[in-house]
């Protein structure tokens, strides 16, 4: 679930009485893996000595986080690698939710993982406990293993789809994560049917953009032209003939701004409303793109998560997607994607910019898909006001 907070339209509140989700790093960056494209294995630098969550911390975070909010609190663990922090870790953390949230409250738990430590008791630890689970996984083996290897460059496709057998056998709830990059693009429809051939149903999809040691695009960086392509084409495998029969969180997403008019997600939403990074020392950012002393909020052993929430420099940086290009203010897909997320705001030489560098691709993907969306819309949620902004 994206979106600290629920009810954010007007752009000036804070803090909804409603939801509150948060990313929890309890190993940081750490990882047994060293995926040629990660963004987050910078931020060890960031850190010295052992990376790992205390008790202490973890007590805090949970009660902090079931005090501000009235209705429910999504704890989404990610890293780095969470399963570093080993079964008993979690375990610990669910008998803390129980014990103080309060009757009314409803505590949901995410976790996304490379899936290589999984086991039969993780996997009966995650059903148990209705866990939803992201698995990374980039379509098949020919793509995957080129930028996902473990310390030792080795692959690792195999080791998931084990584990992704396991979560099926245990029937625990996931969903494929897959970075889109410069190979598996070209692709797009061999990744779908990748997926649908071993039954993963709900997925979703994230261009790799990433700047290298001479502050350029990688190469791995998935470009304009492909990334639009890839869009369509997994679109129309995912339309069906107007009868979706897979979730794809982009799609789904974006059918739910036709209906209502907002997008549900920070990344083409409004605001930068995404969930508040909490790092295993109890640091606390606005955003795991943009975890950076620049951007540190507080740290929850010191300041309470509602102060650091309510400070000015988060409410600074909510505001970052109002700096637009006129190219925006003028588009006709405005409302869909208010200049995307401020992390792909750059140009081709990977220079800061006020639009997306995914522009083209959201221009070309938004042209091609009205018809249908509007056409799902209207079909799937009849009675709703369906948005007709578009012009």
């Amino acid at each position: 679930m994206d979106g600290v907070l629920s009810d954010m339209r007007d752009g000036n509140r804070i803090l909804s009485p409603d939801t509150l989700s948060v990313l929890v790093k309890p190993a940081s960056a750490d990882c047994n893996l060293a995926c040629k494209y990660c963004f987050y294995a910078s931020k060890q630098k960031l850190y010295q000595g052992s990376r790992r969550m205390n008790r202490d911390t973890l007590k805090k975070m949970i009660i902090q986080c079931l005090d501000i909010t009235e209705k429910e609190v999504w704890f989404c663990w990610q890293g780095g690698e969470p399963t570093l922090m080993g079964l008993d870790f979690y375990r610990e953390a669910i008998e803390i939710e129980e014990k103080y949230r309060r009757k009314e409250q409803k505590v949901y738990n995410t976790f996304q993982t490379n899936g290589l430590l999984l086991d039969e008791s993780w996997a009966n630890f995650l059903e148990t406990n209705n866990f939803l689970v992201g698995i990374s996984l980039d379509g098949p083996s020919q793509f995957h293993n080129i930028y996902r290897v473990d310390r030792y460059g080795n692959p690792t496709h195999a080791l998931v789809l084990e584990k992704i057998k396991l979560l099926q056998a245990h029937e625990v709830q996931f969903n494929v994560l897959a970075v889109v990059t410069d190979k598996n693009s070209q692709h797009p429809e061999v990744v779908f049917d990748f997926f649908q051939g071993i039954r993963v149903n709900y997925m979703q999809f994230i261009p790799c953009l990433e700047i290298d040691k001479r502050n350029g695009l990688t190469s791995f960086s998935v470009d304009p032209d492909s990334y639009g392509n890839f869009l369509r084409h997994i679109f129309d495998r995912w339309y069906n003939d107007g009868n979706p029969s897979s979730y794809v969180r982009e799609y789904e997403e974006w059918l739910v701004a036709y209906v209502y008019g907002n997008h549900p997600s920070c990344i083409f939403g409004r605001y930068c409303n995404g969930a508040p990074v909490i790092e295993y020392n109890g640091d606390v950012y606005p955003c795991d793109y943009f975890v950076s002393p620049h951007w540190l909020l507080g740290n929850i052993n010191s300041v309470s998560l509602e102060r650091i929430l309510n400070t000015k420099l988060y409410q600074r940086f909510r505001m970052k997607k109002q700096n637009l290009d006129k190219r925006c203010l003028n588009c006709r897909w405005l409302s869909l994607c208010w200049g995307g997320c401020p992390k792909f705001r750059l140009n081709e030489k990977g220079e800061h910019a006020k639009h997306s560098y995914y522009c083209s691709a959201y221009k070309d993907f938004h042209d091609y898909s009205y018809d249908k969306f509007t056409y799902l819309a209207n079909k799937d949620y009849e009675g709703y006001p369906i948005e007709k902004t578009f012009h």
